[in-house]
């Protein structure tokens, strides 16, 4: 019998950075993962420009929701994006990050395997 996979929240904090916000949606579109299976949600951390243009393009391609709140820093854009997340496992990616495409499937792979844990992942800086 095939185990389901689970169903991801992808929280992406941003702060004055729409080009890099860009880019990692457009990393996020490309996942190989069920689309129905994960949610991305945008925490638009105070910027002084209005990033609903930037997250609109993909409003076709991924499920996709965007916050804004007072600027309180990464941490806090995490907490509020935790709080509003519908998925049985909460995944963090900032938004200067492009996360491989087989990220979610890795991932599922492993909270099969153990469901209760925390992983973390390898990193290249660009």
């Amino acid at each position: 019998m095939k185990q389901k996979k689970p169903f991801f929240s992808i929280i992406v904090p941003t702060y004055n950075r729409p080009e890099r916000l860009a880019n990692c949606l457009e990393s996020l579109s490309r996942l190989d993962y069920p689309r129905e299976q994960f949610e991305v949600i945008v925490i638009d951390d105070g910027s002084d420009m209005p990033l609903q243009p930037v997250v609109a393009p993909f409003l076709d391609q991924l499920n996709v929701t965007l916050l804004k709140q007072l600027h309180a820093g990464p941490a806090g854009a995490r907490n509020t994006g935790a709080e509003r997340a519908k998925g049985e496992v909460l995944t963090f990616t900032d938004d200067d990050c492009t996360p491989a495409p087989d990220w979610l499937q890795k991932l599922a792979e492993h909270f099969t395997e153990v469901p209760v844990r925390a992983i973390g992942g390898r990193i290249l800086n660009a």
